[in-house]
């Protein structure tokens, strides 16, 4: 049974079995798809550096979907009708737990990269494949290499257009209440004239307890993923990058308070993931959206 995380006092029941089930696969999953990943390096020399990338793109989103699947977690992606499947964006979410990746990769439609801690990259089999699909790494102890890290990745998208997730908290609420919104990395968008989508990604922090870094039973529960209006930034110069970072926090706010207050329940139809639409990139909702732009093994190679 599936529990509708709903509001920020809602009541649940954890499952021991569950929690298990998911770390084996979380855990075990991880030297495979990482391995899978890392030996697209060896086919940079026929295929190029771009392509190659995509195709770890690809895979990442295979091994969050395989997660999602083992926590039996169902979802809702609500707003796909805002964006072009043609374009980039550089979607902005709230962070309230370590499954808001997993989600964002498997709900937004799009080749996406993550602006990151540089420790990351420093995980075996995982890290070193999320470093291989183009990653951008920011180390925020110091200012100079952070600036240089944003110069790379402005260089990286234009050179090789792709859109980006980011997590403007800077670090995971511990409430559920959405922090303000750092403006580091919206500068990088603002460097590249990405236009900003505002994400709302909700009940998320229900999934492992009330408390992120506490672990207790998983929850399956449905989690929606709320897309707004993008937010154009080529009119915009760095002067505007505190003004941006209150626009897209507000957004965020107002649809995740929507999702509080009920107003999305018409709109679900969330279905829990399947392992064999784990290795499928079309979302479980908007199928006609997204069905005729993308496919896993179809455009592998686009």
């Amino acid at each position: 049974d599936h529990t509708e995380c709903q509001g920020v006092d809602a009541d649940y029941k954890g499952s021991a079995v569950r929690s298990v089930w998911t770390l084996l696969n979380a855990v075990g999953w991880v030297p495979i798809i990482g391995s899978v990943a890392l030996s697209c390096a060896l086919l940079i020399p026929f295929i190029g550096l771009a392509r190659a990338q995509r195709m770890v793109w690809r895979i990442a989103t295979v091994y969050f979907r395989l997660v999602l699947w083992a926590t039996g977690i169902s979802y809702t992606v609500i707003g796909l009708e805002n964006l072009d499947p043609d374009r980039n964006y550089f979607f902005v979410c709230n962070h309230e737990s370590i499954y808001d990746i997993p989600i964002a990769f498997a709900a937004l439609p799009f080749w996406l990269i993550a602006v990151a801690k540089t420790v990351i990259a420093y995980f075996p089999f995982f890290g070193w494949a999320v470093a291989l699909g183009g990653t951008i790494f920011i180390t925020r102890s110091n200012h100079k290499r952070a600036v240089q890290s944003l110069d790379a990745g402005r260089r990286s998208l234009q050179e090789k257009p792709r859109s980006v997730l980011l997590f403007p908290e800077g670090t995971r609420s511990d409430d559920g209440v959405v922090r303000p919104f750092k403006k580091g990395g919206l500068v990088l968008a603002l460097q590249a004239g990405m236009d900003c989508v505002p994400v709302a990604v909700c009940g998320t922090r229900r999934i492992i307890g009330r408390e992120v870094d506490k672990f207790e039973p998983i929850v399956a529960c449905r989690v929606k993923v709320i897309i707004g209006k993008p937010i154009p930034t080529k009119s915009m110069s760095f002067e505007d990058r505190d003004s941006l970072a209150e626009k897209l926090h507000t957004d965020v706010v107002r649809m995740k308070t929507m999702w509080e207050d009920g107003v999305c329940n018409l709109r679900d139809v969330s279905e829990p993931e399947t392992f064999a639409n784990c290795f499928r990139a079309m979302p479980p909702s908007d199928k006609k959206w997204y069905g005729r732009k993308f496919g896993l093994f179809e455009k592998m190679f686009g």
